[in-house]
């Protein structure tokens, strides 16, 4: 593909990216305008349920790379072949793995936290932690790691980077695309959360505060959990 034409692929998502930042804002205008909570509920539901319907297919990346190894150490223990394009998809699947997967993860509460002093909060205490968390941490590092990965994506794109070795995956440009891709990700979900905690924080009811949301991860982990301590 022409380098011309790259550029202006890029420069048009640059600017789809730009448009989307005031929308990461909705959540303080939700504090103003309670009339926004139908379309924040809305939003909050078409989030996750692409979240869900990503970690559903993200799942099965880990096994696969399991497999990956297993038959790449078969071959080379059995038959003595080894096969460098395997090797590395070993790696492209550990890596897109948890680029991909951070998000879902996110969703489903399984990210590393603090438990001792999040746990013992309260819904509301807990939905302030979640909004200022957003706006503090995840909201600046994933527009900072964003914004300074984008020339060495560009570069890797024009160039189309593969491996280093003749017989690996020519596709080391797609890997370094997946970090930009892992905090897109991150920062959907984290404006979902900030959303989540903005209805619980404006609302009388917070066990109520988000009525359309999908069921999250969290919600089938712990229902499953509750199934396997009553067999």
């Amino acid at each position: 593909m022409d380098n011309a034409v790259l550029d202006i692929i890029g420069r048009a998502i640059q600017f789809i990216g730009w448009a989307f930042i005031p929308l990461l804002f909705l959540p303080f205008f939700v504090l103003l305008f309670k009339k926004l909570t139908t379309f924040s509920c809305l939003l909050v539901q078409l989030i996750e349920l692409f979240m869900t319907s990503l970690g559903e297919a993200i799942k099965w990346v880990m096994p696969s790379m399991v497999i990956t190894v297993a038959l790449s150490v078969f071959a080379l223990s059995i038959y003595g072949i080894s096969s460098i394009w395997w090797d590395e998809l070993a790696i492209y699947l550990h890596a897109l793995g948890i680029c991909i997967g951070v998000a879902p993860t996110y969703l489903a509460g399984q990210h590393v936290k603090v438990d001792i002093v999040y746990e013992r909060l309260n819904q509301k205490s807990r939905a302030l932690v979640e909004f200022c968390g957003f706006y503090l941490l995840l909201m600046p590092v994933s527009l900072a790691v964003i914004w300074r990965s984008q020339s060495f994506i560009s570069f890797a794109w024009q160039s189309f980077e593969g491996s280093t070795n003749g017989n690996g995956i020519q596709g080391i440009f797609v890997l370094k695309s997946a970090l930009s891709a892992m905090f897109i990700l991150l920062l959907a979900q984290g404006l979902s959360s900030a959303l989540r905690a903005t209805l619980i924080l404006i609302s009388h009811n917070p066990a109520t505060a988000s009525p359309q949301a999908q069921k999250s991860f969290m919600e089938r982990f712990e229902n499953n959990k509750k199934a396997e301590q009553t067999l």
